[in-house]
């Protein structure tokens, strides 16, 4: 298992802080329940924030579980039985203020037992009519942000041109493991791989959902404006670029949150 590294504050300027609403993708846990996240981060106001899980389908989607509490930044889950029929799902975020999120869509199944069946997790389907990515606007679905997308995409291109023969892939678990450590250091003024209450990265991604875990690693980063800084300044730091060229991952999971700007960047493998 990789010893996470400790990452130091950059010294780039550091612009105002953005209020957003971030929706992880849904996944299955373990246990048979069908997990879901919002994240509010950057907002210097309190809000209602609110986590639905809706199911898509023809006709107007449904919501089956919704939940909300009261943050200015910071993280609500959500829990839903699993359905042993194959069915599509998504995750929307929005607060009192008029942010709003929406994840992608993914099918989902679970045996009676519990067990997760196929198709997998992580496997996106095609989007709702209303909403779109990361940000609710109009662009193309994906697991995270746009910003969030282009870390992955730089990251896989200098892990290409060093020999990795595999792209990783964009984990919708790793994702919100990384966005709720990095929408954590934010709202409570910290900046650490160990969390407030004490949870190591591994924790974390254990928590996530991604099971199992034969390794895993993970960069943090402070005040990069850009996709591009911030991968810039993992590659020239020794430590941070031995996680990023380390062949042996095959996931990751990417989080930015605009206040500070903070980054966290978790690599895994099953």
């Amino acid at each position: 298992m990789s010893t996470p590294i400790a990452a130091a504050e950059a010294t780039t300027a550091r612009p105002a802080a953005e209020c957003r609403v971030s929706a992880a993708q849904p996944y299955v846990d373990q246990k048979g329940l069908l997990r879901a996240a919002a994240v509010r981060s950057g907002c210097d106001d309190t809000s209602v924030l609110r986590v639905r899980i809706r199911e898509a389908r023809r006709g107007p989607d449904r919501t089956l579980k919704s939940a909300s509490t009261r943050l200015d930044n910071g993280t609500i889950a959500a829990t839903l039985r699993c359905s042993d029929t194959p069915r599509s799902y998504y995750v929307l975020a929005l607060d009192y203020r008029g942010h709003r999120a929406q994840s992608s869509v993914v099918r989902l199944a679970c045996a009676p037992t519990g067990t997760p069946t196929t198709p997998p997790t992580n496997t996106p389907t095609t989007p709702p009519p209303t909403g779109g990515g990361d940000n609710g606007g109009g662009g193309t679905p994906g697991v995270g942000s746009a910003v969030e997308e282009e870390v992955v995409r730089l990251t896989n291109a200098a892990r290409a041109g060093n020999g990795c023969k595999t792209a990783l892939t964009h984990d919708a678990k790793l994702h919100a493991a990384a966005v709720a450590h990095s929408a954590d250091m934010a709202a409570a003024n910290y900046f650490d791989h160990t969390s407030k209450d004490g949870r190591s990265p591994g924790d974390r991604i254990k928590a996530a959902g991604f099971s199992p875990i034969s390794a895993w690693g993970e960069n943090i980063a402070k005040g990069q404006p850009t996709a591009a800084a911030v991968v810039d300044a993992w590659l020239k730091s020794p430590g941070h670029r031995a996680n990023i060229m380390n062949c042996a991952y095959t996931h990751i999971g990417v989080g930015h949150i605009a206040k500070g700007p903070l980054w966290t960047q978790v690599f895994a493998k099953h």
